[in-house]
């Protein structure tokens, strides 16, 4: 069975700017609450292997993304940082194929990625991606071959990545910020 679905799914993330004793309501009105919005795409591929989630904040950065690839995705991985913490995810996936990685500069950020799922063997899995920032397209990594998808941040950021996978990447989504 495949699937990508059309809806995403979004939760709002609220910040307290105000953190002076001396508070002035007008700034207060303005500033207490300021709210972003962060969005699940997908996912878009097969509905075997585990599942992986980076569960990303609205102020997550992608910095860099490894791929191994040849007919098919076999794997990625991401390192991102959040207030505190910067690390690298497990490698979703097997550890097949050539591996590429990525950098992003310090002021850019993902705005798509878009991909082709297709069987490979008996499995359905994600077999090609190109990932689309603010500045650059990165790919395609893998075979274009089969249903194509998109993921688009539709005027925001994508911000992290959620996946199945086993022995190939099997599907994946995005998470994005507004």
């Amino acid at each position: 069975m495949a699937y990508c679905p059309k809806f995403f799914n979004c939760w709002k993330v609220f910040y307290d700017w105000s953190t002076s004793l001396i508070r002035n309501p007008k700034d207060e009105a303005l500033n207490a609450k300021k709210q972003s919005v962060v969005c699940s795409i997908g996912p878009c591929g097969g509905t075997g292997g585990g599942v992986k989630d980076m569960v990303p904040d609205s102020k997550t950065s992608i910095l860099k993304v490894a791929v191994r690839h040849g007919e098919v995705i076999d794997g990625i991985r991401i390192l991102y940082k959040t207030e505190g913490f910067q690390g690298w995810t497990d490698w979703w996936g097997g550890d097949g194929g050539q591996s590429y990685e990525l950098n992003l500069e310090e002021d850019e950020y993902f705005t798509s990625i878009r991909g082709h799922y297709g069987y490979m063997r008996r499995y359905l899995v994600v077999k090609s991606l190109t990932f689309v920032s603010n500045k650059a397209t990165y790919g395609p990594y893998g075979k274009e071959d089969g249903t194509p998808f998109t993921l688009h941040a539709q005027g925001g950021k994508i911000v992290g990545f959620f996946a199945r996978c086993g022995q190939y990447l099997d599907a994946i989504g995005v998470y994005t910020a507004y």
